[in-house]
């Protein structure tokens, strides 16, 4: 059973009525959880945790609620009826995108975890998952465009889940990726040629730094087989991903970037065609740039455009040295 059936099966139990502390469930993959709907019809896990003492406080949220210890019956489809206790996770609202989000996410959370959990386990997940959630109420940190590319880079990586562990997780961070002294910094546009905006510091790393520049035309599209939303190129890059926790991640900085306009997750789309053949890289010693040193020390904020269609691409010549870069042979 994939995560999209279990949505599908949650929807049929929403007409289900509650008396006593019972409710109809359906069953998540092998595990001893279930999922089932209360009488407004909001999402609920029931977790099967251990015996092992713990006081962890019930979490109460806007939109999630988290109680321990909670003794109630289950019925399964199957006809077999539970009575034990749970913790219960609900997600208290209506939104059918938000409803399915909750799922699929904390899905992937459970798959994660021991059979059992203990209540300590389970509430380290539950925090994240509160994490998640408040960055869905909060406003959009990157236009989504910005956002398709960087994951563009991921999807067309030789790597994904090297570039994962090295995306930011703030979106506002000064380079998109980073792992040690190299960095990678993509940037977008939908005209003709690579016009693009730096910051002062983007191109003025330390002297020690690696610096590559992603270059990437995006333009939106009608959906089709080549013109892709960002829920298209999330589950490409899960399609490749072993790592449950390396899922996790990925969802997690695109709910962050998104925030209440997550429901672009599959609405807006762009050219995956055009983006892939003219995805280009650039060391930043190339490109035309102000230093740092010729700024007047009372000026700041200083950002510029640089038209960067007549640098070479590194991909196409052997003199960049990546060998001994774990980022940037993730790339090509």
């Amino acid at each position: 059973m994939d995560i999209k059936q279990i949505i599908n099966e949650f929807r049929s139990l929403e007409s289900t009525t509650h008396k006593d502390n019972t409710y109809n469930v359906i069953s998540l993959f092998d595990m001893l959880h279930k999922l089932g709907a209360s009488k407004e019809r909001y999402p609920m896990f029931f977790i099967a945790t251990n015996d092992a003492p713990n006081n962890i406080p019930n979490t109460i949220r806007e939109l999630l609620s988290v109680e321990y210890d909670m003794e109630c019956t289950i019925n399964e489809v199957s006809g077999n009826s539970i009575l034990r206790k749970f913790a219960i996770i609900t997600l208290r609202s209506s939104d059918k995108h938000l409803q399915s989000y909750f799922i699929e996410i904390f899905a992937m959370m459970l798959m994660k975890m021991p059979q059992q959990p203990s209540k300590q386990e389970l509430s380290i997940e539950v925090e994240r998952l509160v994490a998640i959630f408040s960055a869905l109420s909060a406003t959009p940190r990157k236009k989504i465009q910005g956002l398709w590319a960087e994951l563009l880079v991921i999807e067309r990586s030789l790597d994904p889940q090297t570039l994962i562990n090295a995306w930011h997780s703030i979106p506002s961070s000064k380079y998109d990726f980073t792992l040690g002294r190299d960095k990678i910094e993509v940037k977008s546009t939908s005209s003709e040629e690579r016009v693009h905006q730096f910051s002062l510091d983007q191109l003025n790393p330390s002297p020690s730094s690696r610096l590559l520049i992603a270059s990437i035309t995006v333009r939106e599209s009608g959906q089709d087989l080549n013109g892709l939303s960002i829920r298209d190129l999330y589950d490409r890059i899960c399609n490749r991903l072993q790592n449950i926790e390396a899922q996790i991640r990925l969802y997690t900085i695109i709910a962050q970037t998104l925030g209440n306009d997550i429901n672009k997750i599959d609405a807006v789309c762009f050219d995956y065609i055009t983006a892939s053949d003219t995805l280009a890289f650039y060391d930043y010693q190339m490109i035309p740039r102000i230093l740092k040193k010729d700024v007047p020390s009372n000026i700041s904020e200083v950002r510029f455009v640089c038209n960067i269609t007549k640098l070479k691409d590194i991909t196409t010549s052997n003199s960049f040295d990546k060998n001994d870069s774990q980022l940037f042979n993730s790339l090509f």
